[in-house]
């Protein structure tokens, strides 16, 4: 829609405005790294050892203690998401193209009417993205099977 593309391209603006201060250990990771591996990838989840090996790779003489407090910081800082064995290196793509569509008031309308004290429950959830992966096939699948198993655990 109109609204959200203005939305998006006024966050944009908002982000090329804030500078950020990053450690020095977790800079290169997040300006050299990950951007590089935003590029290999091929779906929406990456495996976290594969960012840990590009990690290295670029800082050679960092410990697993250093990578996994750096992982961390760019985690918090919402450069990535980890989900223990999986990260997500696109977090807008997952808002904007799966979350976003599956958490739409259209999926939830009684929960929009006051009932359940406007919470959606995992169930509802769970069910939404059944819908959803069914209804759409390919690209996404891989990607609808593993949130759906990181909600049921």
């Amino acid at each position: 829609s109109p609204e959200m593309s203005g939305f998006m391209q006024h966050l944009g603006d908002l982000k090329k405005q804030k500078k950020v201060l990053y450690p020095r250990l977790c800079k290169p990771v997040a300006t050299k790294v990950l951007p590089a591996l935003r590029q290999q990838q091929q779906d929406l989840f990456i495996d976290t050892s594969q960012v840990v090996a590009a990690i290295k790779q670029q800082s050679p003489r960092q410990d697993q203690s250093t990578i996994n407090k750096v992982i961390s910081f760019l985690n918090d800082c919402a450069e990535l998401m980890q989900f223990g064995e999986l990260s997500i290196l696109d977090i807008p793509f997952l808002c904007m193209f799966i979350l976003g569509p599956l958490m739409a008031p259209d999926n939830f309308p009684y929960h929009l009417e006051g009932k359940q004290d406007g919470m959606v429950k995992k169930e509802d959830i769970l069910h939404v993205l059944e819908a959803f992966r069914s209804s759409h096939n390919k690209p996404f699948t891989f990607s609808i099977d593993t949130i759906s198993g990181l909600l049921q655990a």
